[in-house]
């Protein structure tokens, strides 16, 4: 038991930024992140508003993870701007230049070089070395690298393994392989590096760890809703179903992803029966038409882990979301399109189980009083306030039914709701 507590000390409160999809060039809604001028750079105030914001909401962090997608163009001159901007980025939330870790998306290799290298027939190690060049040369990111346990984004099986006391970070390069002339960009991981990615995992024991295990990829390994598209996504990562089989048996216990512009979380379980957190981080700072995205906006995300399960060795915590709104700045993410500006994680309670403790815990209180408040709810059962709000919903509105009461919805999510006693 002393050693269990050790543990959740250790681990309480860790907090890990996630960005994705800046795309500094000329894609980037912001001028800060745009190299000359841009007809997308409509904004001008995104850094200064977002130290604003932590400055207003106490944010600080442990760790800064980019999921790729880290320029539009993948210039020199790009990779150095993005450089600046993701130091300051991990200024502004407290985090050290160090604790910053990454993946390249598709727009991080150099098409144009590649497609030479490509229509040369050259080798195609010394073609990925040159789709590479402007990102593998740029000292921050270089150097970034060189701090990884092991492994390279540029040389077979292509992916690194960053660790702390705290943290395993698995980056694998989806990207190596999603040539110039792809269409969509879907993403590669082959079979043979899934299998060195397995091999690496159990000879590192990554499953049997203490640590919070965290999988970064560019591509989603999951099927994601196709809306607004009226078209099939055929975007998703190639051999996306091989990788998720690994991450579940090495019991990951996120997997961050970029590409799609549209934040979502989601948990994955297998017959492995561990579940595993995935979260897309939609995009920090490029442009994003309002025509194909319905007005999602710009977001940046924070994972905090609160503690550990004793039973499952699994994180309970939430994903505090916030997004940008020109004339607003960044605010707590309440986007239609995208997720709860907080979003919970851990509960592994069956939903049997959960409705069977709300409607004894309900019941209860209704015996001596004429409402329930949220609060008084997630006081009562235990671990109930880490259930996916999807869920919640669903087994709050099915006992509404059935047991008979109201629910009056509140604004903010700290007091979600009140039940009163009788229809």
């Amino acid at each position: 038991m002393q050693a269990y507590w050790h543990i959740c000390k250790c681990l309480a409160y860790m907090k890990i930024i996630i960005i994705s999809d800046l795309h500094v060039g000329d894609a980037a809604v912001s001028n800060e992140f745009a190299v000359g001028s841009s007809d997308n750079a409509v904004k001008n105030q995104l850094l200064d508003e977002l130290r604003q914001l932590a400055k207003q909401e106490n944010i600080r962090a442990d760790y800064v993870v980019v999921a790729g997608d880290i320029t539009n163009s993948a210039t020199k001159e790009e990779f150095e701007l993005a450089s600046v901007r993701l130091k300051e980025i991990a200024t502004i939330v407290g985090v050290e230049p160090s604790k910053v870790f990454f993946v390249p998306g598709n727009h991080d290799g150099n098409w144009a070089e590649e497609e030479i290298s490509m229509r040369a027939m050259e080798n195609i190690n010394l073609t990925i070395e040159r789709k590479y060049n402007n990102l593998r040369f740029n000292n921050f990111f270089k150097e970034c690298l060189e701090q990884a346990l092991s492994g390279s984004y540029y040389y077979e099986p292509y992916f690194a393994i960053w660790s702390d006391d705290n943290l395993n970070v698995i980056g694998v390069n989806s990207s190596v392989f999603d040539h110039y002339d792809n269409k969509p960009h879907h993403g590669v991981i082959r079979r043979q590096d899934l299998a060195s990615l397995d091999t690496k995992l159990q000879e590192l024991r990554i499953g049997d760890s203490n640590k919070i295990n965290l999988l970064v990829v560019h591509h989603h390994p999951t099927q994601q809703p196709d809306l607004p598209f009226e078209t099939a996504d055929h975007s998703i990562l190639q051999n996306a179903a091989l990788l998720m089989e690994i991450a579940s048996k090495h019991r990951i216990n996120f997997i961050v992803h970029g590409h799609k512009h549209i934040p979502r979380l989601a948990q994955y379980s297998d017959e492995y029966q561990h579940p595993i957190n995935i979260l897309c981080a939609g995009s920090f700072s490029a442009r994003l038409d309002d025509r194909w995205f319905q007005g999602v906006p710009n977001t940046i995300h924070q994972i905090e882990i609160d503690r550990i399960c004793d039973v499952n060795s699994t994180p309970f915590g939430k994903v505090v979301s916030w997004s940008h709104n020109t004339g607003h700045g960044w605010t707590k993410n309440e986007s239609i399109n995208g997720i709860p500006h907080k979003e919970f994680f851990g509960n592994r309670m069956s939903p049997v189980e959960l409705k069977k403790q709300l409607r004894e815990s309900i019941e209860c209180f209704f015996e001596t009083q004429t409402h329930v408040r949220w609060s008084e709810l997630s006081n009562h059962c235990a671990d109930i306030i880490y259930t996916s709000r999807k869920l919640l919903d669903k087994t709050i509105n099915d006992l509404s039914k059935e047991i008979g009461f109201s629910i009056f919805k509140t604004p903010g999510q700290d007091e979600m709701f009140i039940l009163l006693k009788g229809n």
